[in-house]
């Protein structure tokens, strides 16, 4: 009997032995943070105008967004008395479906736009480039209410097909994963004052958290940059690079333009061909005389192809009726004809 029970034994130890590797003891899963992640696009629908005053301003949409792994929540909490301002908390979500708070500037009373907005959380600067005896300039606008107002991208873990933070409240605002916030080139404080600037070549910098208040994934891709040359007298505006502010990009070539001649007094749709051709930019006309051809109705087909209309009015020297045809930084030398 003992010989038996030992041998029993035996041959469960023996499995015990065998089976060991493949018993697993799960551990207890690791609860982390879902921070938000804010990034911003590239400024849209710049134009120069004048104001009430006369005074030129560069106005410009603004959209930034969150692809993080959870959403930007700001809660309002105590107001200070002295400045009238509501502390701002910012509400971390973990994994484990738990929350904390914490301080992440303050909410305060927008006139303009007739609700609360959350401070310094972007800012708007226009640096100069290439343009000799310029200073650099911020919008007045140094807050914003935040919201989902714009699908980005939906397909995001966590991302909910349609927008959850909707009010521009004195109690919470937020932006889902997968959506942003457009500010679009009508709203007070989308623009700048380019009063007093030289014409020239500058970059226009949008920055999401430029004082580092709010807690994401990673700080160092908050920014957005494009390069812009600036006409302030003739309120005339060209896109260099709608991508990035490197002078050494991708260089844009423009290779013909069809038809490359119109009379006086004409309105004619043209093709222009090239390549690196970019999404916002213009089409301008330099270094003729006499009447100078206007393009409108601008469109980038593709990288090598834009579609617009040239309008051409009466009057001026008949001398040098041949005009240089620029794309972004690319000219097509006296690529165009002014035809009496």
């Amino acid at each position: 009997m003992n010989s038996y029970m030992t041998r029993i034994r035996m041959l469960l130890l023996s499995w015990f032995i065998v089976m060991l590797p493949a018993i697993s003891i799960a551990a207890p899963r690791q609860v982390v943070e879902l921070k938000p992640n804010l990034q911003a696009f590239p400024a849209g629908n710049l134009a120069i105008v004048q104001d009430m005053s006369g005074a030129p301003q560069l106005m410009f949409s603004a959209t930034t967004w969150n692809n993080g792994d959870g959403p930007l929540v700001l809660v309002a909490g105590e107001t200070d008395p002295a400045t009238l301002k509501q502390k701002v908390y910012q509400r971390v979500f973990l994994s484990d479906g738990t929350f904390y708070d914490r301080v992440a500037g303050d909410f305060v009373w927008h006139p303009s736009h007739n609700h609360f907005h959350f401070e310094d959380y972007a800012v708007y600067t226009l640096q100069p480039f290439n343009a000799p005896g310029a200073s650099a300039r911020t919008s007045a606008k140094t807050s914003f209410c935040v919201m989902d107002n714009t699908a980005v991208d939906t397909t995001l873990p966590r991302a909910p097909n349609k927008p959850v933070y909707v009010i521009c409240g004195n109690a919470m605002q937020g932006m889902s994963v997968g959506w942003g916030d457009t500010y679009t080139n009508q709203l007070p404080g989308q623009s700048i004052d380019l009063t007093g600037l030289p014409d020239g070549d500058y970059k226009l910098i949008i920055e999401a958290d430029p004082k580092k208040r709010l807690l994401e994934i990673n700080e160092s891709d908050n920014s957005s940059c494009m390069l812009l040359r600036i006409g302030v007298n003739s309120l005339s505006l060209n896109v260099l690079d709608s991508t990035g502010c490197s002078s050494t990009g991708s260089t844009v070539a423009v290779s013909s333009i069809t038809p490359d001649t119109a009379p006086q007094g004409s309105i004619t749709p043209v093709t222009i061909k090239g390549s690196n051709f970019a999404a916002g930019m213009g089409v301008s006309f330099e270094n003729g005389s006499g009447a100078r051809p206007v393009a409108s109705n601008v469109t980038v087909v593709d990288s090598t192809t834009i579609t617009a209309t040239v309008t051409v009015t009466t009057g001026g020297p008949k001398n040098d009726r041949v005009w240089d045809v620029r794309v972004g930084s690319g000219v097509l030398t006296n690529g165009f004809a002014v035809q009496p």
